[in-house]
């Protein structure tokens, strides 16, 4: 059935979210290696007050009081990006609005403290701002639907603090990646990861490679061009086939609907799970595409035993030109990168406009969600903040810190900020400003929970290692899946 929770499933899935953490009380918190491994702290940051006396009783920049103290309850998730850049934007707003504090909670496992907090049900002591990690299954549409956390969207309209600008005017392709529920955004992002393929700049240089090929008929080129210089054009882990998809998947699908005048059409069909999706000319056509290179040799013999640091590892090794991953990679494998290796990234385009725009796949991060029966003004000072989030300067230090991609299209214009970045990163946001380029994201709008939903991605999934290495047509399984789905639609629909 489609989830659509009323108040009395919301209270349930609360008590649901109480029994797992006492069953999971006394564990170690695994799961969580890379993401960082501090102890839990709590702590506030605060400014001292400014002791000239106002000109006014309300801030210029966004009317609010200057005499009403407001102090918010703030759950940040302490990953492997760490909370410099979280505590210097804490300094930094109070230092500009003194009559506002933070009492700030840190941890790396803050999805089970939030989940706690939820569950619990008391609006005082819950936090104002926090986390979108949160432990539970469904919880994030069940929040939404029980109108506990507060819509976003109206900060897309809201000018940046350092710019004259509209944060709209501003996203380097997050406004379409972002999450929504039901057609809502309740996070706005402040950083993103960003997917594609990753290549060794020197390399294609020496070799005279397209770095940044226009449509598909020049991708293919570089493809039989890398494969007659006795390397693997494009590599990625079998094991873990959803990372072909990091450069073949819903982006390119979104990429072919624009380019057909389908855009809407085919963001409907996929945000809300309607019929037909798997044989729609789209998604038909994207795998039509893998089976194309897959017949060339384009991806490695023997794909479905890699890994992903074995598939990387290819690449860096020189047997593979290309390996589909993400900007994250710099930092996984920065152990392993030769001396004089340069990342360098493009997208694979689709059509045969040029000018048509190439989607990626944007995983936006760093949200936050607001407590909706906190005080008006608390709300109102939590979006504030969320909006300092996107001052140069914090993304700067988002960027130099937390390796994490700026959301802001304009940080390229500073030579100076555009130092701080590492190469992977840099790569994607030079090949950003040299193209017509949009991000996608695989958030729905609803969940369908008939298990032959399940089956249909299943399916699709597993033959994708079959596909890539030309041994099989894709139709006849996407019909299957598109099958599927209708079943578990019309479930949903009884």
């Amino acid at each position: 059935m489609k989830k659509r929770k009323t108040s009395w499933q919301f209270a349930l899935i609360c008590l649901l979210i109480v029994g797992l953490l006492s069953a999971c009380a006394g564990g170690n918190n695994a799961g969580n290696g890379d993401k960082g491994g501090q102890q839990e702290t709590a702590g506030s940051a605060s400014s001292a007050s400014n002791s000239a006396e106002p000109e006014a009783n309300v801030y210029a920049e966004n009317g609010l009081s200057k005499e009403e103290k407001v102090t918010l309850k703030f759950a940040f998730w302490e990953n492997g990006g760490g909370r410099e850049w979280i505590d210097y934007a804490i300094q930094t707003f109070t230092a500009k609005f003194p009559n506002v504090s933070f009492e700030v909670t840190y941890s790396p496992t803050i999805e089970t403290i939030i989940a706690t907090k939820i569950a619990a049900n008391n609006d005082q002591d819950m936090y104002d701002i926090f986390s979108t990690s949160i432990a539970g299954e469904g919880i994030h549409q069940s929040l939404a639907e029980a109108k506990k956390i507060e819509p976003q969207d109206d900060l897309w309209d809201r000018k940046a603090y350092d710019s004259d600008k509209a944060l709209r005017e501003l996203q380097s392709g997050v406004y379409e990646g972002s999450g929504r529920i039901e057609g809502v955004m309740y996070s706005l992002p402040t950083t993103q990861s960003i997917t594609g393929l990753f290549y060794d700049k020197n390399r294609f240089e020496e070799k005279g490679w397209n770095q940044n090929p226009k449509t598909w008929t020049e991708f293919v080129a570089l493809v039989d061009e890398i494969k007659a210089a006795g390397l693997t054009p494009i590599t990625y882990p079998g094991k873990y086939p959803g990372y072909l998809g990091f450069s073949f998947g819903l982006a390119q699908q979104y990429s072919l609907a624009e380019a057909n005048g389908k855009l809407d059409d085919f963001n409907d069909a996929y945000r809300n799970y309607k019929h037909p999706y798997f044989t729609r000319e789209e998604t038909k056509q994207l795998y039509q595409n893998i089976y194309e290179l897959g017949k060339k040799g384009a991806f490695p013999n023997g794909v479905a035993a890699l890994t992903h640091t074995q598939s990387q590892m290819q690449l860096l090794q020189g047997q593979a030109a290309m390996a589909s991953t993400g900007e994250w990679v710099q930092n996984e494998m920065k152990e392993s990168t030769p001396d004089g290796f340069k990342w360098g990234f493009m997208l694979a385009p689709m059509t045969e406009n040029p000018d048509d725009a190439k989607y990626h796949m944007s995983y936006t991060q760093g949200g936050h969600y607001i407590w909706s029966a906190k005080p008006e003004l608390n709300k109102q000072w939590a979006k504030e903040f969320l909006i300092w989030l996107w001052n140069l300067d914090v993304q700067s230090l988002v960027a130099e810190k937390a390796g994490s991609l700026p959301v802001r299209n304009d940080f390229m214009n500073s030579p100076e900020l555009v130092d701080k970045l590492q190469d992977a990163p840099k790569a994607i946001m030079e090949y950003m400003k040299n193209n017509k380029v949009k991000g996608a994201s695989s958030s729905r709008d609803i969940v369908v929970t008939d298990i032959n939903a399940d089956r249909a991605n299943t399916i699709v999934t597993e033959m994708l290692n079959d596909v890539a290495q030309g041994r099989l047509d894709p139709s006849t399984t996407l019909q299957e899946a598109d099958d599927l789905l209708k079943k578990a639609i019309e479930s949903a629909q009884k």
